[in-house]
């Protein structure tokens, strides 16, 4: 069964990327819920690494892995 997550990467006011990712994110989700979710971050300075808040949204991947096991024999 596939795996999905999602990717959202933003730039720190430092200038530094930073990523945060949630796993077992919905297939369903579109661009604008994640947009909106990413500027809700953003505007309410959720999250400070490394003491420097995210001010930019850089980039979105929603990822999806299948991994297919064989038998060891």
């Amino acid at each position: 069964m596939p795996t999905v997550r999602l990717d959202m990467n933003f730039k720190r006011a430092d200038g530094a990327n930073s990523k945060m990712t949630i796993d077992q994110a919905r297939t369903d989700i579109t661009q604008a819920e994640v947009n909106s979710l990413m500027d809700l971050i953003i505007a309410n300075s959720l999250f400070e690494p490394n003491g420097s808040p995210l001010s930019e949204k850089v980039k979105i991947e929603l990822v999806t892995t299948e991994v297919v096991e064989f038998d060891v024999v």
